[in-house]
């Protein structure tokens, strides 16, 4: 026997007897409400988020000999509040008969509907809604909009009610979070609505605290970021690429970029006159013997090639001597020290 499974709710097989019948008996009941949280069957937490009942099995058979609408839908009230001349009251369905007698377990939101505690008073009284056409819902925070595809989630949720509302705040839950939603309209009837085996559509309203972004606001916030500069994301994204432009430069190949020193203690004349000017114009200077003659208005725009004789090293600079140094004086023997031996030669 299907005791509310999915979206029908509990219908016996004679529905269709009774639907139709004549006559017609209404159930109405009085029960202590608890919430789902303390139902010792099992666990039934998942039943928070949907809009179905646990009731006793004496329900069940008293209903079963009752000429009822089906499905099963049953309207909460609590007597012993009033607001404004209005009691306190919900529609449900009944999702199993398995609760001890004189108790109802009822998912939280509904118990915070009805303003009931642990073990208050409510009544319940078999009802018949007409299929909705149209709902209308609110989310009760603007994290509802972090959810993609919100109408399918939406969809799936509403599989775990019977009936709705208007007024009431249900509950849903997905991926582990809860969203509160409030029903503010319904078609054709302006109170409740089945929702059983029906083709609803479902409208929203902006969720509480959402607003609106205008078109001025959307122009201020992106002069003041220009005039602020970039974000901080944008700035270390920038400070990044400044320090690797930077480490490239410092890896770059600097030709001739280090200092020379000098063993002799000479001092440095005429460097700067006996310096070439550039590479290209020590090349064409130092190959007179190629034919090729030096024009000065094209050395540091044409490229020079390096033509040197044969037998010549090149290593990117003149070789000068400096002044005082040996090179300038007369070549003087080298080695004048004069050999001995232990043992004297003999002479033969």
């Amino acid at each position: 026997m299907d005791m509310g499974g999915g979206f029908g709710g509990f219908m016996p097989q004679q529905s269709f007897h009774m639907r139709y019948s004549g006559r017609q008996r209404q159930f109405r009941r009085f029960y202590s409400a608890y919430p789902i949280a303390a139902y010792q069957h099992g666990n039934k937490m998942d039943a928070n988020y949907g809009g179905k009942i646990f009731m006793p099995p004496s329900s069940l058979d008293e209903i079963s000999q009752l000429e009822v609408v089906y499905p099963l839908l049953f309207k909460l009230q609590n007597d012993e509040e009033e607001e404004q001349g209005k009691k306190p009251r919900t529609h449900c369905g009944v999702l199993e008969f398995t609760a001890e007698e004189g108790r109802v377990y009822l998912p939280q939101w509904m118990m915070d509907t009805l303003r009931l505690s642990p073990g208050s008073a409510v009544e319940v009284i078999n009802v018949a809604l007409l299929h909705g056409s149209l709902v209308k819902l609110q989310p009760q925070s603007v994290d509802f909009l972090d959810i993609s595809d919100h109408r399918a989630v939406l969809e799936n949720a509403l599989r775990r009610f019977s009936a709705l509302t208007v007024g009431d705040i249900i509950t849903i839950e997905y991926n582990g979070r809860e969203y509160r939603i409030a029903v503010r309209e319904t078609q054709p009837s302006p109170s409740a609505i089945n929702i059983v085996e029906t083709d609803l559509s479902v409208d929203f309203e902006p969720p509480v605290g959402y607003v609106e972004p205008t078109a001025q606001s959307s122009r201020a916030s992106l002069s003041s970021a220009d005039m602020n500069g970039r974000s901080s994301i944008a700035k270390d994204i920038h400070k990044q690429e400044e320090s690797i432009k930077n480490e490239a430069a410092n890896l770059r190949f600097q030709a001739f970029r280090g200092a020379g020193t000098r063993l002799s203690s000479g001092t440095e004349r005429n460097a700067d006159s006996n310096k070439p000017a550039s590479l290209r114009s020590y090349a064409s200077s130092a190959t007179p013997d190629a034919g090729q003659t030096t024009d000065n208005s094209m050395e540091e725009d044409t490229p020079v090639a390096l033509d040197l004789p044969i037998g010549t090293l090149f290593f990117g600079y003149r070789l000068v001597s400096p002044a005082g140094s040996q090179s300038d004086q007369q070549d003087e023997p080298k080695f004048q020290g004069q050999g001995r031996v232990l043992r004297q030669r003999r002479k033969r």
